[in-house]
Formats: structure tokens, C-alpha cells, sequence
């Protein structure tokens, strides 16, 4: 278990609240929070977007459930240098005093590896597993914009964060990254192997309630909740890649990232079974959202 120190949910919120202020994320108006990017459009239900953003502050503590990375910067290189993969395709993200390797080449090819447990992305699912296969096949695809809101999360639990790369004059050595700005992809991913949250699709309300925090995410939170009330789920983790139904059942669903025209899919009986083992599934009774919904 990770063992520095975090900062207690209250303080946490406050320094969240004041970053994203600071840089122009949120603003104040009459005593209000207003979001730079709008949270909510033609809402079937009445909230001011000052409710939408505290809610939304609020969540974000919790939905974070971090893993151990390697102890050491020497213990994370060494595990890159035996792997079958390019070194040069990591980059190392110290997060929290532990280091992370990180594989960011496009949305179909993405590895991240902490002491333990590994993420990584196949068949556009996310799966994990101790270790990743040695066979993961590199698809050329074009690396789109990530939405830098989990940076800023991730950097008001720890603003030492830094991330390193492969030396240009030494391939034996990881050296730190002047420009963090420009490694954003890599410490986004981390994150969303940390983020771990569900949401309510399962009435109308939730649909609208839930596409307006998932908006702060994704363009179109919108079609997560479309998806999960076509598959009759209660629930939805977009990060996880994960629905949850009414008896506590969860599966898998596929995204391509890619191109947003090609639908989300639950998996044939089969493939789920198949894939079942290597989701990210933390025991439903110890979700209070879950058990609320159940």
C-alpha cells in the first residue's frame, strides 16, 4: 500500500479548488463557481452549474484509488531495460515519491506499470494484469489530445510530480523532463488507471445528472449514459471501461477512443468471460453508490 502521505479529503478539495481557479479552469461570478467549459447543455432537469462544479469538486477525492508504483527510479528502469518493448516508449511519472512506467504511443497501444500490477489497453479494452503480455502489437494510429483535467487533479495531490524520459546521449539512463507540459499524455493515463468511479444511468435523471460531471472528462459524456441504459445497466465506469447491472454483475465494454462513430460494445458472453479476470473490479459492497443503486 502506499504509505506518504496523502492530504485529508477537506484540504485536498480546498487546493483543487484553488489551482483550477488560479488557472482559469473555474471562475467566480456573484460568489459562484462557473466552469470554463460548460458542464451541462439542454439538461432535462434544473441545477445551477455552481451545484454541478461543487459536486464535481467533491467527487474527485474519492474516485481516485492509487496503486504502488516502483520504489526506486533505479527498480523502474530496470524493469523497462528487460522489457520486450522499445525504451524509448516509456516515460516514468514519479507520482506520490513512487515511479510509474508509462507507454503512451496512440489510444490502441498503452501500458502502464506500477510494483505489482499493470494496465494496458487491447482488443479497446482496458485490462489488467500482474504483467503485460509480451505480445501487444503496436496499431498505427494518429496520438489525439487528451483532456488535461486529470493532471490537475493528480498535481494537486502531489505538485512534485514529475516524469522522465530516455536519455538522448545515454540509453541507459532516464533523465527528468524540463517541459512537464509536454509529456501530458503519459501522467494522463497514469491517472486514469487511478480513477475509479461509477455513474448512475439508469433513470432519466441520472442520464442528464451523470452526462453533466462526465462532461468535464469527455466531449460527449452523453454517450456513455445512452450506452448504459441501451445494455440496461445501473451504472457506468468510462475510465475502467466498465457497467455494473442490477444484481451486482459487472463487465467489460469496448471504446475506441479513436473515432467516437464507432459505437460502445458489450462483450459476447464468451469474449467477457474470457476477459473477466483482468478488469479492475473492486468488490461492489465496498461502493456505497453501487449498493445505493442496488
Amino acid at each position: 500500500m502506499i504509505a506518504h502521505a496523502i492530504l485529508e479529503k477537506e484540504a485536498y478539495e480546498k487546493v483543487l479548488t484553488d489551482h483550477l481557479l488560479s488557472i482559469g479552469v473555474l471562475r467566480e461570478f456573484n460568489e459562484k463557481l462557473i466552469s470554463s467549459r460548460k458542464l451541462i447543455e439542454n439538461a432535462m432537469f434544473f441545477e445551477t452549474e455552481d451545484s454541478i462544479c461543487k459536486e464535481w469538486l467533491d467527487s474527485v477525492y474519492d474516485s481516485y484509488h492509487f496503486y504502488d508504483g516502483f520504489d526506486c527510479l533505479d527498480e523502474c528502469t530496470a524493469h523497462i531495460f528487460n522489457s520486450p518493448y522499445e525504451n524509448s516508449t516509456y516515460r516514468i511519472v514519479k507520482f506520490l515519491h513512487m515511479y510509474y512506467a508509462v507507454v503512451y504511443e496512440n489510444t490502441q497501444q498503452q501500458q502502464v506499470l506500477g510494483k505489482n500490477v499493470s494496465y494496458y489497453t487491447k482488443n479497446k479494452l482496458l485490462l489488467t494484469s500482474p504483467r503485460p503480455p509480451h505480445s501487444l502489437v503496436a496499431k498505427q494510429r494518429v496520438r489525439l489530445p487528451v483532456f488535461t483535467i486529470i493532471y490537475h487533479e493528480l498535481q494537486s495531490f502531489d505538485p512534485t510530480l514529475k516524469v522522465y524520459r530516455l536519455s538522448a546521449e545515454d540509453p541507459h539512463q532516464f533523465v527528468e523532463v524540463e517541459n512537464i507540459h509536454e509529456e501530458l499524455h503519459y501522467i494522463v493515463l497514469l491517472g486514469i488507471t487511478f480513477k475509479d468511479t461509477w455513474y448512475p444511468c439508469n433513470t432519466p435523471y441520472h442520464i442528464a445528472h451523470s452526462r453533466a460531471l462526465l462532461n468535464v472528462y469527455y466531449n460527449e459524456g452523453y454517450d456513455f449514459m445512452l450506452f448504459g441504459k441501451y445494455v440496461n445497466a445501473i451504472a457506468i465506469n468510462p475510465f475502467q471501461r466498465l457497467v455494473c447491472f442490477a444484481k451486482g454483475r459487472v463487465e467489460h465494454f469496448q471504446m475506441d477512443p479513436d473515432d467516437r462513430k464507432i459505437p460502445l460494445r458489450r462483450l459476447p458472453y464468451r469474449e467477457e468471460k474470457r476477459f473477466h479476470d483482468m478488469a479492475r473490479i473492486r468488490p461492489v459492497k465496498k461502493n456505497k453508490m453501487l449498493k445505493d443503486l442496488l
